[in-house]
């Protein structure tokens, strides 16, 4: 396999992002936090690419990105708390984990963490697309995220179909990660317990 890269400006990118998404393709992408891996996070085949690509165990949850509050009540159970925290913290550092539907199992079993991202081309690309993405890191397992292009480049070679090139990006704190079903906490970030705490006491 040849490895494409296309500038992430170019104004053809997230329309040959979204063809390779719907033949079943593989993209690495830039997100708010670090590069992520891309796939249609409907189809089974697609996700296996990425557990290889990877090497990651297939116990593990991968998370997704979606366009919008909408589209994620398709795929998600969203209880009136997880609506108003989607209102007031999406597009943005806060990832909800929600009891899943119209997803395949191997993505995850009776879960899907989600968010709406921020980064300008992620929500372009999901938002044309109409379907969730894939949006785990760009890393081998257990490695560090990548920032760098370089580093990206060298790393999946033949592996992936397309590479985004948004240039090297800013290192920032991954997303808070907030369990929507158990109202608890499961990994510190951006967006503060006591923010979201103080929501929960107006629901």
């Amino acid at each position: 396999m040849k490895t494409v890269i296309i500038k992430a400006k170019d104004k053809n990118a997230i329309s040959t992002a979204v063809r390779v998404l719907k033949k079943g393709g593989i993209i690495v992408y830039p997100t708010e936090t670090s590069y992520g891996i891309g796939a249609d996070a409907t189809s089974s085949k697609a996700i296996r690419k990425i557990f290889r690509i990877k090497t990651r165990d297939k116990g593990k949850q991968i998370s997704i990105i979606v366009s919008s509050l909408n589209m994620a009540k398709r795929y998600a159970i969203v209880d009136e708390f997880a609506q108003k925290l989607t209102q007031k913290f999406m597009p943005g550092p806060l990832t909800l984990i929600s009891r899943k539907k119209n997803l395949p199992d191997i993505l995850s079993k009776n879960t899907i963490a989600w968010r709406i991202p921020s980064h300008p081309f992620a929500l372009a690309l999901v938002k044309k697309f109409g379907k969730p993405v894939t949006a785990t890191s760009a890393n081998k397992s257990g490695k560090p995220q990548m920032y760098k292009i370089n580093d990206v480049i060298k790393s999946f070679p033949g592996s992936v179909d397309l590479i985004i090139d948004a240039g090297n990006l800013p290192r920032r704190r991954p997303s808070t990660v907030f369990d929507a079903s158990n109202k608890k906490v499961l990994r510190k970030g951006p967006v503060k317990e006591r923010m979201l705490e103080e929501l929960l006491r107006t629901v």
